[in-house]
């Protein structure tokens, strides 16, 4: 198919919003079948998306700057599951190819060679003026965004995005997203070596390696681990919990993986509502949307700090392809055991007193 010029694409995008009202850049992307980035680089003609000039490690110097612009809206989210969280960028700590913020309420792991593209977007409307900084994958799919909001101070935000502009933006290639890496034969996965390296695990963040190390998915591993390391509960897990912890005030972690950064809330959730499929958490300073129609697998996992000597249990829910969703934590002081209120709760799932 021959790609469209961004011409073509900015007069179908404005007679799509004509036609339906204001329509939101992901589902406008979906609709007219272009990555959501290519929407914003046909918006470069109008004015109200601009290219930055950084990519990949280079956008921490304009990270570095982000505490002076005050409080912000982080957003991340992958196919079923949005994250959004208002805070002051703090603490911050970069590596060779990530970066990570620690803040009291901005808590991000930022993967930063996955932001290939970055813009400033200027969405205006009869009701006001939205300042966004939005970044993209090689696939044009949103990697993060920080929005403007009432707290910010805008004019560093936006003087911020003018330091960080391209002048001369050249036509972006989008790269095709890889096919999803098919798990092994059960079969040929040693089982006994999985629970025995699982059960010697130094910390939670050795996971992920322990994973590749084997060459085991996630669900795969949670699958075939079986008593006292994963166990099974029913899809509606998630809603039951988030009602309960909404109740009792008992505070939890939210973890949520978009293709360029893991974001995260800790503290107590309190306004549950649906709306139009969406299970949402609409607090003043977090917000969570999720499709929960699209779990189709939920586990209570629990990994063993030998570092530390201590447990953790979450809560990890799938959809059908075994792409994480979601995880919720119990929220722990350091060095202390899991709250017993968060065992008696998830716990109720495996035996169905809760579920």
């Amino acid at each position: 198919m021959t790609r469209r010029s961004a011409e073509q694409l900015l007069a179908e995008l404005n007679r799509m919003n004509e036609e339906q009202g204001p329509v939101r850049a992901r589902t406008a992307a979906a609709s007219l079948g272009v990555p959501e980035a290519a929407l914003l680089e046909a918006k470069e003609l109008d004015g109200s998306a601009r290219r930055l000039s950084v990519s990949g490690m280079g956008v921490v110097p304009l990270i570095e700057r982000l505490p002076e612009v005050g409080d912000v809206m982080v957003l991340t989210r992958n196919e079923h599951c949005v994250h959004e969280k208002t805070g002051v960028f703090e603490n911050l700590r970069f590596s060779t190819h990530m970066g990570s913020a620690f803040g009291r309420e901005i808590d991000l792991r930022m993967f930063l060679t996955k932001w290939v593209t970055g813009f400033h977007v200027i969405d205006v409307s009869p009701r006001m003026t939205r300042h966004s900084l939005q970044f993209f994958d090689a696939t044009g799919a949103a990697a993060f965004k920080i929005y403007a909001v009432d707290g910010t101070d805008l004019d560093a935000f936006v003087a911020l995005a003018e330091d960080y502009t391209d002048r001369d933006p050249k036509p972006i290639e989008f790269t095709a997203a890889e096919p999803a890496k098919q798990d092994r034969p059960d079969s040929e996965i040693d089982v006994d070596d999985l629970r025995a390296r699982w059960s010697r695990l130094g910390n939670g963040h050795q996971f992920n390696r322990m994973l590749a190390d084997l060459g085991i998915g996630r669900l795969q591993a949670l699958r075939l681990a079986g008593e006292g390391l994963a166990r099974p509960v029913p899809v509606t897990s998630v809603e039951h919990m988030l009602n309960s912890v909404a109740q009792s005030g008992l505070p939890v972690m939210c973890f949520v993986r978009g293709p360029g950064c893991v974001q995260v809330h800790s503290g107590p959730v309190k306004t549950i509502k649906r709306a139009a499929g969406w299970l949402n958490i609409l607090d003043p300073r977090f917000n969570l949307h999720l499709r929960d129609d699209a779990i189709a697998y939920c586990y209570l996992v629990c990994k063993t700090s030998t570092e530390k000597g201590l447990n953790i249990t979450s809560l990890d829910s799938f959809d059908a392809d075994g792409n994480v969703i979601c995880q919720f934590f119990p929220v722990r002081e350091e060095g202390a055991e899991e709250p017993e209120a968060w065992l008696d709760l998830v716990n109720g799932f495996v035996t169905g007193e809760a579920a």
